[in-house]
């Protein structure tokens, strides 16, 4: 049966709308379309998110789209080639703000090794880049 979609969750209600964004963005003919999706994690099922994710990178292979996340089960849909999508926001000195970093030679190599053994979040979590 049907429900309202008042009746849904907040979760679920996100899915929908992320979902259906990405397919509209999917099916335009403009290759210039940006879309950002800010935390696609809130409310949403971890294995959901696995999902979305998968669905996000089949769509960026023909569009661009930037994610914000603090999930590091985001990173696990990337592959060892795929290091250099990574951006760090920082702010070391709070005078010069927010500073956007990709991963040092270093910080790729250490991530390679998290890939190989198990899933790149588990970089996040352990590692030494956030201070």
């Amino acid at each position: 049966s049907w429900h309202p979609f008042t009746n849904l969750s907040d979760g679920t209600k996100r899915l929908f709308y992320i979902i259906s964004e990405l397919y509209s963005l999917s099916q335009s003919e403009f290759l210039t379309k940006t879309t950002l999706i800010e935390e696609p994690e809130l409310g949403v099922h971890p294995h959901q998110l696995y999902n979305l994710m998968t669905y996000v990178k089949e769509v960026s292979k023909e569009k661009q789209i930037i994610v914000t996340t603090h999930s590091p089960q985001v990173l696990d849909i990337l592959d060892e080639s795929e290091l250099d999508r990574i951006i760090l926001a920082k702010i070391d000195d709070p005078k010069k703000g927010t500073v956007l970093e990709h991963l040092t030679k270093d910080e790729k190599s250490k991530a390679r090794l998290y890939i190989e053994e198990d899933f790149l979040s588990d970089y996040w979590l352990h590692s030494d880049l956030e201070d």
